[in-house]
C-alpha cells in the first residue's frame, strides 16, 4: 500500500465523518447525492458516480456529479456497455468488494478498441475510471467510481480502498434510516386517522413524538402553541410528574393511576398515562359531555347517575366507571340499576340509545 500524505489522511477523515453524519430524517436518495458530492471532494475527477446496476436486465440507476453524464442519453449508453466494463466483469466473477481501475485490466490501446470507449467514454473525455465495488449480490451490483481523462494513481486507489468499507457501512445505515422513516411516516398517518391523541415524551417533558390530534387537544385544552413539538405544557407536565412519582415511592402501596380530566365549555378531555423508565406515553381522548342539570332533572337522574350514564354511553364497564369516578364497582352497579329503572330500559345499550335519541339537543350529541 502506498504511503499517504498527511493531507490525504485529513481528507479521508473528513470523508468518513461525512459518511456517518446524522442529518435528521433523510430520504435514501438525498444521502446518495450527499455521498457522491463527498466522493468528489475526496478524489477530484471530471465525473463521480454512484450506480445500482442490474446486469441481467441491462438497467442501472445512477447518481452523478456532472450534468452531461446525468443525461438520459449517457444513462442509456452506460446501460448498453456496463457489462463490458472490466471492473464489472471482475466483480461478477469474484463476488466480492474491490477497488480497481480500468487501467489495471486494459492498456490504452485495448480501451480505445472497446465499444465502452468508442460509443460512450470518448464522448465525455474519459480515459480511465477508478471503481469501488461495494456489494455484488445478484441481481444487483452496487458501485461508485471516479472517471477522468487521466490515469488514476496508486495513491488514489489506496485512498478509495480505505474509504470503501466506510461507504458500505454508511449505505447500510442510510437504507435502515430511510426504512425507519417510511415506517414512522406510516405510523404518523395511522395516528392522525385516530380520534385519540398520542404523545411520547421523556421524563423531563421533552416531546419525542406528538400526533396531529394531540396537537389539537393541547392547543384547545391547555392553550399550547408552537412549543408543542418540544416540551409539554406546564400543567400537563406537572400532572405527569405527579403520576410517575407515585410509582417511585416504596413506602406504601401505590394508588390506582387516575386519568386527568380537562373540561372546556361542553367538552371534556380524558388524559391517560403509561410510563416506563425514561419514557412516558400520553393518550388523550375527547369524551362526550355530561348531560346538563336541566336534562338530568327531566330524566329524573341525580348528578352522579348522569355521570354514570355518560360513561355507559362511552362504552365503559362498571369497573372502569368506578376507577374514573372513584367509586366501588358495587356502587356503580347500584347506580346503573337505578338508571335502568328510571329510564324504563333493560340494558346499557338501550339506556344510551334512549337518551341520545330522545334528546337530540343534548350536549354530547
Amino acid at each position: 500500500m502506498e504511503r499517504l500524505r498527511q493531507s490525504d489522511l485529513q481528507s479521508l477523515l473528513a470523508f468518513v465523518r461525512e459518511c456517518y453524519a446524522i442529518r435528521g430524517p433523510e430520504p435514501f436518495e438525498s444521502f446518495i447525492a450527499r455521498l457522491v458530492a463527498a466522493l468528489a471532494r475526496l478524489i477530484p475527477a471530471a465525473h463521480v458516480t454512484y450506480n445500482e446496476m442490474y446486469p441481467e436486465k441491462g438497467e442501472s440507476h445512477n447518481c452523478v456529479t456532472s450534468p452531461e453524464l446525468a443525461s438520459p442519453v449517457a444513462g442509456r449508453l452506460w446501460e448498453l456497455h456496463m457489462n463490458e466494463h472490466p471492473v464489472m466483469v471482475h466483480a461478477l466473477h469474484t463476488d466480492g468488494p474491490c477497488t480497481l481501475r480500468i487501467s489495471d485490466f486494459w492498456s490504452e490501446l485495448q480501451l480505445h478498441d472497446s465499444g465502452l470507449h468508442n460509443d460512450f467514454y470518448r464522448h465525455y473525455g474519459i480515459e480511465d475510471a477508478l471503481c469501488i465495488s461495494i456489494g455484488c449480490s445478484l441481481p444487483r451490483v452496487i458501485g461508485a467510481g471516479w472517471h477522468d481523462g487521466r490515469r488514476f494513481t496508486e495513491r488514489e486507489r489506496t485512498i478509495a480502498d480505505l474509504a470503501r468499507p466506510h461507504i458500505s457501512r454508511a449505505l447500510q445505515n442510510a437504507r435502515m434510516i430511510s426504512r425507519l422513516q417510511d415506517q414512522l411516516e406510516m405510523l404518523q398517518r395511522g395516528f392522525d386517522s385516530l380520534s385519540a391523541g398520542v404523545i411520547l415524551c421523556g421524563p423531563q417533558g421533552r416531546v419525542r413524538f406528538v400526533s396531529t390530534q394531540a396537537r389539537h387537544y393541547l392547543a384547545e385544552f391547555f392553550g399550547a402553541t408552537r412549543q408543542t413539538d418540544r416540551r409539554l405544557p406546564a400543567d400537563l407536565l406537572l400532572w405527569v410528574r405527579e403520576q410517575v412519582s407515585r410509582l417511585s415511592s416504596s413506602d406504601d402501596a401505590p394508588p390506582a393511576r387516575s386519568p386527568l380530566v380537562c373540561k372546556k365549555n361542553q367538552k371534556r378531555l380524558v388524559v391517560r398515562l403509561l410510563s416506563q423508565p425514561g419514557a412516558n406515553l400520553i393518550l388523550m381522548e375527547e369524551e362526550r359531555a355530561l348531560p346538563d342539570v336541566h336534562i338530568a332533572a327531566i330524566l329524573g337522574l341525580t348528578v352522579r347517575e348522569s355521570e354514570v350514564l355518560n360513561w355507559i354511553a362511552n362504552g365503559k364497564t362498571n369497573h372502569e366507571i368506578g376507577v374514573i369516578l372513584g367509586l366501588h364497582t358495587a356502587t356503580v352497579k347500584k347506580h346503573v340499576e337505578h338508571i335502568f329503572t328510571k329510564l324504563g330500559v333493560e340494558n346499557r345499550t338501550a339506556a344510551a340509545t334512549l337518551v341520545l335519541a330522545g334528546n337530540p339537543h343534548a350536549p354530547w350529541n
